[in-house]
C-alpha cells in the first residue's frame, strides 16, 4: 500500500489530572485536549497572565467557601465553557481492588508488604500500571481518530509529583505513546511530556476543577442544602457543601452542561478492557437529586 501524506498538521496540548484514592473512592484520572490555536487565544492567555501573577486563586479541593475563589472558579469555568466545543476531555474511573491480589500471585519482592521486602526501594509493578497504562489510554484515545488527512503533534504537561517523578512518568508516556503510534499506524506524535509546578499554566489548573466536579457529581453524596456555615462546620460537611453549591451555580452556566454531558468517560475494575458509560446519565441523576435547585 502505497502511502499517502495527511494533507495538514494541527498542535495540540494536553493536561493531565487525577483525583481520588483507593481509600478514598472514586479514583479518577483526566485528560483535557485543547488546541494550540485555542489555548493561546486572548481569553484563555488573559486568564493564565493572571495565574501566574497570582491574580487568580484556584484549587478545587482546598475551596471551602472562599468568595474569591469562588469568583474565580466560576469565571475560569465560564470562559473555558465559551470555548468548550473545540476541546476533548476523556476520564477513568478505576478500580484496583482485584489489581493487587493478582500481583501478589507474581511473588515479585515488589508485591510483599513494605515489612517483607528486603529492598525497600523496588518498584511496586501495580502502582507502576495505574500511573503508566491509565494515563496512557486517556491520551491514546484523545489523540487518535482525527481522520487520515490530519497529522496531529501534541505537548502533554502534568502537574508535578513526587509519585510521578519516582514513577519517570514523562518518559514512560513519551516512549509508550509514540511507540503505540507507529505499531498502530495512527497520525499523531507526542513532541514532549513535561511536568510543571502548579499556578504556572491555566491547562493544568483547568483539568483539576473539571475532574473535581465529575467527581463530585459521581459521588453526588446527599447534603441537605441551607444551613448555616456553623452547622455545616459542626457536621463537618462545610467544604463538601460549598462545593456542592459552586457546582450547582456551575451547571447553570449556559453550555457548561453540554460540555459535560459529551466527555468520553470510562470505568474499569482492574479487567481486561474499558467500559464506556455515559457520563450524561451519571450528571442528569445528580441533577435529579437536587432538581429544586435547577426548577426554581
Amino acid at each position: 500500500m502505497r502511502f499517502v501524506p495527511p494533507l495538514r498538521t494541527e498542535y495540540m496540548k494536553i493536561f493531565f489530572d487525577e483525583s481520588g484514592q483507593d481509600k478514598d473512592r472514586p479514583c479518577t484520572m483526566a485528560g483535557l485536549l485543547i488546541p494550540d490555536t485555542i489555548y493561546n487565544s486572548p481569553k484563555l492567555m488573559e486568564l493564565n497572565e493572571k495565574l501566574i501573577n497570582k491574580e487568580l486563586k484556584l484549587h478545587w479541593t482546598e475551596y471551602t467557601g472562599d468568595i474569591q475563589m469562588r469568583n474565580n472558579i466560576y469565571s475560569v469555568i465560564e470562559v473555558f465553557t465559551t470555548l468548550s466545543q473545540y476541546t476533548r476531555m476523556n476520564v477513568i474511573n478505576y478500580n484496583t481492588s482485584t489489581l493487587h491480589e493478582r500481583y501478589k500471585l507474581s511473588e515479585h519482592e515488589g508485591s510483599k508488604s513494605k515489612k517483607k521486602r528486603r529492598n525497600k526501594k523496588i518498584i511496586y509493578y501495580a502502582t507502576l500500571m495505574v500511573y503508566t497504562k491509565i494515563p496512557e489510554r486517556i491520551f491514546y484515545g484523545l489523540l487518535r481518530h482525527y481522520g487520515k488527512d490530519i497529522y496531529i503533534k501534541s505537548e502533554i504537561f502534568i502537574e508535578k509529583e513526587e509519585k510521578y517523578v519516582k514513577y519517570e512518568l514523562e518518559k514512560r508516556l513519551l516512549e509508550n505513546l509514540n511507540t503505540q503510534s507507529l505499531y498502530r499506524a495512527q497520525q499523531y506524535w507526542v513532541d514532549k511530556c513535561q511536568m510543571v509546578e502548579k499556578q504556572k499554566m491555566i491547562g493544568v489548573e483547568l483539568v483539576d476543577l473539571l475532574l473535581g466536579i465529575i467527581r463530585l457529581i459521581l459521588k453526588n453524596e446527599e447534603i441537605r442544602l441551607g444551613l448555616s456555615d456553623e452547622e455545616y462546620k459542626k457536621q463537618k460537611l462545610k467544604g463538601s457543601a460549598k462545593k456542592l453549591e459552586l457546582t450547582i451555580d456551575l451547571l447553570k452556566i449556559p453550555g457548561f452542561y453540554d460540555f459535560l454531558s459529551n466527555i468520553n468517560y470510562y470505568e474499569w475494575d482492574s479487567d481486561k478492557q474499558l467500559s464506556e458509560v455515559s457520563f450524561k446519565d451519571y450528571l442528569d441523576l445528580f441533577m435529579t437529586s437536587y432538581y429544586s435547585c435547577f426548577n426554581s
